[in-house]
């Protein structure tokens, strides 16, 4: 029976990450680690030592700057967008805080007309920040301000990369809402109105191909005197489709299942988290839950996570 239900799960998650459509990926495994991007500053390719992980772009190896260190993906990934006719997309890629000091205010991925123009950024731009807000000025603008947010009240905080595990950072848009997950679980979910100024994303559907000089790691908005960050990388992918909460645990789960080889007798537990499968944090002791199905987060002292799909039974 065990076998039947590993193979059921197996065939699940294939089921659910193939139900997405990439427009951009890079998991820094090709000839060159960095396939079609390019590096800006003093990043590196590295080996991380967390299983599963392999090659991964490390942002600032020569330490923080400001806009000086991060990886340039290729110019056409909004215009692909733009042109696909969807209303829609996600950034989805996996983060650990490297070597980062500092990081508080630090971007973490950004989206420009162009190349910094002396020292300073302008629009139509995007970004992402390390603390889980965002800014967009394209064709119409948004500060995603507390009003905005389902919860009437912004999730601000970089706590989430202070174990140096590796986490994965979840971006969706749509004409309606944009939300931030971490790990699969909702941070910040705003709710905004399309060609409303001060409200809306549209202008990212209608005229994305402006946007064509595209960050990972760095480039702060504006001329905001903040520095890149000194993060670990691996696996980015852009959708043209809001990925689902669902979508996300699998890609997480996918990605995770090869890291149970590696998490070796050396490496202690030091953590446990449970979460229902719509990705809400359920609680950290297994006693205490109620019977059903639930997604089991362990943290290792090397930084490797396994998410293991787990059923507690009536008793």
């Amino acid at each position: 029976m065990k076998k039947l239900y590993f193979l059921a799960f197996a065939l699940f998650v294939s089921f659910v990450i193939n139900a997405q459509t990439v427009i951009y990926s890079n998991n820094f495994e090709s000839a060159n680690g960095v396939g079609d991007a390019t590096i800006v500053g003093t990043g590196k390719i590295e080996t991380s030592n967390s299983g599963g992980f392999g090659h991964v772009f490390h942002n600032a190896v020569g330490g923080q700057a400001i806009r000086s260190n991060y990886l340039l993906l290729p110019s056409n990934i909004f215009a692909n967008l733009q042109n696909s006719g969807s209303k829609e997309f996600s950034i989805a890629f996996w983060v650990n805080k490297g070597t980062a000091i500092d990081n508080f205010w630090t971007p973490i991925f950004s989206a420009y007309g162009a190349a910094p123009i002396g020292g300073a950024n302008t629009w139509p731009m995007m970004i992402l920040q390390s603390r889980m807000v965002a800014q967009v000025n394209c064709a119409g603008w948004t500060d995603f301000i507390d009003a905005d947010n389902t919860n009437a009240l912004n999730v601000v905080s970089t706590s989430w990369l202070d174990d140096a595990a590796w986490h994965y950072y979840t971006a969706t848009f749509t004409e309606t809402s944009v939300k931030v997950y971490i790990d699969g679980v909702v941070q910040n979910s705003w709710t905004c109105t399309a060609g409303i100024d001060g409200k809306t994303v549209s202008g990212l559907f209608t005229n994305g191909a402006d946007l064509k000089y595209i960050c990972l790691g760095g480039n702060q908005a504006w001329g905001w005197g903040d520095v890149d960050p000194a993060y670990l990388f691996d696996d980015i992918s852009i959708y043209s489709n809001a990925l689902t909460v669902d979508q996300i645990n699998a890609k997480i789960a996918s990605k995770l299942t090869t890291a149970i080889n590696v998490v070796n007798v050396g490496n202690k537990l030091v953590g446990e988290e449970y979460f229902s499968l719509s990705g809400i944090k359920v609680g950290y002791t297994y006693n205490n839950l109620k019977a059903g199905i639930y997604i089991k987060k362990s943290v290792y002292s090397n930084g490797a996570i396994v998410n293991t799909k787990i059923m507690k039974e009536v008793q």
